[in-house]
């Protein structure tokens, strides 16, 4: 079984390789990894935010909590003249020994952003080194249905499975 830590620098190095500006910042109460990658998709620049954070219990009101501290951090860095031609796309990953169900299966749908999601799209993930399994939404959403497989390759290429994380 690989740590949270170990899996933590896995996901900061394809960051690294995928052409991101990598930082290690506070986001909410946590220490996280935060990489950012401008990119043209549909005649518009996403600005996409991938956040991901050691957590020792995700629930679903800790996984809510750090997607909002994300969704505003990528609002307050680009979020202010978003709109036909430009938006925003945060992926909150939390990486955890232990997921709770409520937190996996709010990681199973398109998530909701309402009013504050105007041009800007979140879609959380729960890493669960301990069942060795990655928990994010593999459908299709329909309001933002040109940017499903740009979050979907993002998400393949920055988590791996925790059982080949080290491979």
């Amino acid at each position: 079984m690989i740590s949270v830590d170990a899996y933590l620098d896995v996901v900061r190095q394809r960051l690294v390789a995928d052409g991101c500006a990598v930082t290690e910042e506070s986001v909410g109460s946590t220490s996280a990894v935060v990489g950012y990658r401008a990119q043209t998709r549909a005649l518009t620049r996403m600005h996409i935010f991938t956040v991901a954070a050691p957590a020792d219990r995700v629930d679903e009101a800790v996984l809510r909590e750090f997607v909002d501290a994300v969704v505003n951090l990528g609002l307050a860095r680009k979020g202010q003249w978003r709109g036909m031609q430009s938006g925003v796309i945060v992926l909150p990953v939390l990486v955890t020994t232990t997921a709770e169900a409520g937190a996996t299966a709010l990681t199973q749908k398109a998530y909701r952003l309402n009013l504050a999601g105007f041009a800007a799209l979140a879609q959380p993930a729960v890493v669960d080194v301990t069942a060795g399994r990655v928990w994010t939404f593999r459908g299709t959403r329909l309001w933002g249905y040109a940017y499903n497989s740009l979050i979907k390759k993002k998400y393949a290429t920055y988590l791996p499975e925790p059982s080949t994380a080290l491979n």
